[in-house]
């Protein structure tokens, strides 16, 4: 198991150590987004000087408004004003977030590897697109912060694949076969837990604390464990991300490292006010959603690849 546990003790230190050097490099767009995100009033010059700051991401922008589908018959984009204008803002901040992780998930030897990079990619991007449906349903948080956080959410496993492909396709391997969830098998083997080491990650690229907030805690249930978390509206985004991840399961978007999505939690259910009537509603608007940006999604992997 290398570096991950010594003698039953779990070396997280040594761990980020290892992150230094072997994961890639998050852009700092997807920073500078996420904080201007958390300001409903910012103006949309803001993301034009954001996407100015990476041209060859204004580019593959351009190359999404560009399409057929977006442009139709009008004449050619050619700047990031007249993007902005004809993908929206919601679908800017989409293209931008969602190409700024991707390059994360991606993987030179994934035929190598007994689990698909892809399949994880699929099911963040279910949580992600889960969360910011339930966020706009609800009101309890921005839909665009629920995205984001959801999208980065499993970013642990990520890490975990990249430096101990054995021992965590082994970890995954026990979670189907026992069907648990893989935070189960995580702590029952005392393997480093993704939720932790995600933590780890999120301190390396400097993410901001309702990202990181997330990473550690979505599928933490007490508000009390959550210790620091403090603030009630950041414990309704973790909340909001933890029901997006159960339902991005419970209508199989991807594969994540597990088939058990086992019951939701009551009392994440209380806190948010949600019913099983609700939870449906939830499942139709979120499947819906999936469709739509599944076409999106398509546009975005030929632009970036």
């Amino acid at each position: 198991m290398g570096a991950e546990s010594i003698g039953g003790f779990i070396d997280y230190k040594s761990i980020g150590e290892e992150l230094k050097d072997n994961l890639p490099t998050l852009p700092t767009v997807f920073e500078s987004l996420s904080d201007m995100l958390k300001d409903p009033n910012s103006p949309t010059h803001s993301i034009q000087e954001i996407m100015k700051s990476d041209q060859t991401l204004t580019m593959k922008v351009l190359r999404v408004a560009n399409s057929v589908h977006y442009r139709g018959e009008r004449e050619r984009v050619t700047d990031v004003g007249e993007a902005i204008g004809t993908l929206g803002f919601d679908k800017i901040h989409m293209v931008i977030l969602t190409a700024s992780v991707f390059k994360a998930f991606s993987f030179k030897n994934a035929k190598d590897l007994n689990y698909d990079p892809v399949e994880l990619w699929k099911h963040s991007l279910g949580v992600a697109v889960a969360s910011s449906t339930i966020a706009e349903l609800t009101n309890h948080c921005q839909r665009q912060r629920a995205y984001s956080c959801g999208l980065v959410h499993d970013i642990g496993k990520v890490a975990r694949l990249q430096l101990h492909p054995e021992s965590f396709c082994e970890d995954v391997g026990d979670a189907i076969y026992e069907e648990i969830p893989l935070i189960d098998v995580e702590r029952k083997k005392n393997s480093p837990t993704h939720d932790r080491v995600g933590q780890i990650v999120c301190n390396e690229w400097g993410l901001n604390r309702d990202v990181e907030s997330v990473i550690r805690w979505h599928h933490e249930t007490d508000i009390v464990e959550r210790g620091t978390v403090g603030e009630d509206d950041l414990n309704k985004l973790i909340d909001v991300v933890y029901v997006g991840n159960w339902l991005s399961h419970s209508l199989h978007f991807g594969f994540s490292g597990h088939r058990s999505h086992g019951k939701l939690s009551e009392e994440i259910m209380a806190r948010l006010n949600l019913d099983e009537d609700q939870l449906d509603y939830f499942k139709q608007e979120t499947r819906e959603n999936f469709k739509e940006f599944r076409n999106f999604l398509n546009l975005i992997e030929r632009a970036f690849g």
